[in-house]
């Protein structure tokens, strides 16, 4: 009892430190006009915040009922692992397609307030995306979760929450037809993959291959785009 209950103090501290680095780093002036295409005029400080609270909830809620972890002892470092393989795979896919397609010159932040910008839209991405759409639809699913098992529930959860993000995308972009359908092929993937590590691993694991892919894509690629293409 003592170490599970040492495990949720753990789990939650962590939780709670990303979350109050993301408040911290939304709240910077030279930031917090990056966020506008996203926040619109709400203070993206408190956007954070909010969001932070909402993804506690949630995830407080995945765990009671599906065994979902913020923090695994013993296998978050082989999440972390295979988060960065994925995410090495897919920053190498999207460099190729920007190539052949030319995405918008100004789609990356610029550093060095993408350094602080893209930790930040992260976790609140990765909250209102995955971890709350993953809730809602696993809560309306637990009449079934007896009859279909727990894996296979959470299946087709993980199958349904992975269209939110690419639609969203492609909805509110602005590309040509190749462009919107190979973004949402790709960030569809995305999404599975995420969620897939979620569930086998845990939410840092997940969180930590959407900032490892945008270090390739948005901080690194983003630099060197400007340059090569434009």
């Amino acid at each position: 009892m003592a170490e599970a209950g040492w495990s949720m103090r753990w789990q939650w501290g962590v939780y709670a430190a990303l979350v109050a680095a993301a408040v911290v780093l939304a709240a910077i002036p030279a930031v917090k006009p990056y966020f506008a295409w996203f926040f619109g005029p709400l203070n993206p400080a408190v956007v954070a915040l909010a969001a932070g609270a909402v993804g506690g909830v949630s995830l407080f809620i995945l765990r009671r009922s599906y065994g979902f972890e913020i923090l695994k002892q013993g296998s978050t470092a082989r999440g972390v692992a295979v988060g960065l393989g994925f995410a090495t795979v897919l920053g190498i896919a999207i460099v190729i397609a920007d190539v052949l397609f030319r995405y918008p010159h100004d789609i990356n932040a610029p550093m060095p307030q993408a350094l602080a910008f893209y930790p930040s839209i992260g976790l609140v991405a990765e909250i209102l995306f995955h971890i709350l759409p993953l809730t809602i639809v696993l809560t309306l699913l637990l009449p079934l979760r007896d009859r279909l098992g727990v894996d296979q529930t959470v299946i087709i959860a993980i199958a349904l929450v992975a269209v939110a993000e690419p639609t969203f995308q492609v909805v509110f972009g602005d590309g040509t037809p190749a462009v919107s359908v190979y973004t949402w092929v790709h960030v569809f993937a995305i999404a599975l993959l995420q969620l897939h590590v979620f569930r086998r691993f845990d939410f840092v694991s997940m969180l930590s291959l959407r900032l490892v892919y945008y270090v390739y894509w948005h901080l690194i690629w983003g630099a060197i785009r400007l340059k090569v293409l434009f």
